[in-house]
């Protein structure tokens, strides 16, 4: 979980990012086509970032598996959260998607691809079930093989499981690689705000103010989509599960904030524990759900990284077939469930959802300059999803809603 000095640290690097995005593009536009250089800030940003992907996965899905198998002792109130975890998440990539064709942000900006990129070919289904198995081992250990890798790492994590007490030494050696990758990832935000710098200053300089209306658009479909969800999807689930849903909102409000301040689902987790208990869900639930939720149910994460994807396909002209916009919404999931409970954890695992679904991972480095405002509402809406989906839960579990009498 964030110390307060951690959390106080990332709100320094977003005023920073926000800062170095307001002189880059001044650079830019200044500059005009001279300050294209600048683009190698980004640059090193990007291949750091492409280097630690792989062990990333590795140790945090690893880890993440072999504790979730175990919990299954747990019986059935586990089973139940992870089913409606993993639908909430799968209708939010969804409205990602639709969020992406209905404001176009990319759209008419004419990014060039990079050299030696081949656009994505349309796959059979063949070709989709074969993509999630890798042909060697080497494979594993590229950006590109992210989801094979995911699915060993899956199968590798239900093996250190199943060996029980004599799996304890791997599974703490993959929680310590895990610590040491997260930790690695946080150093790397130190040098965001250099990176988002050399990025914002080439687009403007290249591009003009064209991105600039493209960064608009996706901050507005981000934002519309993420609070339809948030105000549509959970009072749903919240009127279904018995519970008045004013009552819900109003109770969420604390928690909402400090996610969209802190952009931490760790650090709210405590904030959204306190209103779990005044909404009366039992501590039978609460306790279960909100820790893994806060690791694995990220519903604004997943409506993101499916945006974000759709957006660099617009921008650099690439069109994306229904198969591949299935197969975006199972790796805006995956991605989704992979991504760290730390400020900026949903633009690392977008490498993987790019990669999943063939689009260049330069753009990642384009979404840097915008990901903290959009970094804010998705945290907010990942903790929300945690006490709508507990009171669900508390009706199908103990067979009435949540109420103060608990």
């Amino acid at each position: 979980m964030a110390t307060p000095v951690e959390v106080r640290r990332a709100q320094l690097i977003v005023v920073a990012m926000v800062i170095a995005l307001i002189l880059g593009g001044l650079v830019g536009y200044i500059g005009g086509g001279g300050v294209k250089d600048l683009k190698i800030l980004g640059d090193i940003f990007l291949r750091i970032l492409r280097t630690i992907i792989p062990p990333l996965i590795f140790f945090t899905i690893g880890y993440a598996v072999a504790s979730i198998v175990d919990l299954r002792r747990l019986g059935w109130i586990l089973a139940l959260m992870l089913v409606l975890y993993i639908v909430t998440s799968v209708i939010a990539a969804t409205w990602g998607v639709i969020a992406g064709f209905v404001f176009k942000p990319g759209v008419g900006i004419g990014l060039t691809p990079p050299a030696g990129y081949t656009p994505p070919k349309p796959a059979t289904w063949q070709d989709i079930v074969l993509g999630f198995f890798s042909l060697d081992f080497s494979e594993l250990l590229s950006v590109g093989g992210a989801l094979k890798l995911i699915v060993f790492t899956m199968i590798f994590g239900v093996g250190v499981a199943l060996l029980g007490d004599a799996g304890a030494p791997i599974k703490g050696f993959l929680e310590a690689g895990s610590r040491v990758f997260i930790k690695i990832v946080s150093l790397l935000m130190y040098y965001a705000p250099i990176a988002v710098f050399g990025y914002s200053a080439w687009l403007i300089g290249v591009y003009g103010p064209e991105i600039a209306k493209g960064y608009v658009k996706l901050i507005l479909a981000s934002y519309t989509f993420t609070l339809l969800h948030f105000i549509l999807v959970y009072a749903i689930i919240v009127y279904i599960a018995g519970f008045n849903s004013l009552k819900y909102y109003r109770e969420q409000l604390e928690p909402f904030l400090v996610a969209f301040t802190t952009r931490s689902s760790a650090a709210t987790l405590p904030v959204n524990m306190r209103a779990a208990e005044r909404m009366g869900i039992p501590g039978d639930i609460y306790r279960l759900t909100l820790p893994v939720g806060a690791t694995v149910n990220m519903d604004g994460t997943a409506l993101y990284q499916a945006l974000s994807a759709v957006f660099i396909a617009q921008l650099f002209g690439i069109d994306l077939g229904l198969d591949k916009l299935l197969l975006l919404v199972l790796a805006a999931l995956i991605g989704s469930i992979a991504t760290a409970a730390i400020p900026g954890g949903g633009l690392i695992m977008l490498a993987f959802v790019l990669s999943t679904v063939g689009l260049p991972l330069e753009g990642i480095a384009i979404i840097l300059a915008v990901d903290p405002i959009l970094d804010a509402i998705r945290t907010a809406i990942n903790v929300s999803g945690d006490n709508a989906c507990s009171a669900l839960l508390t009706r199908l579990v103990h067979g009435k809603p949540p109420t103060s009498s608990y």
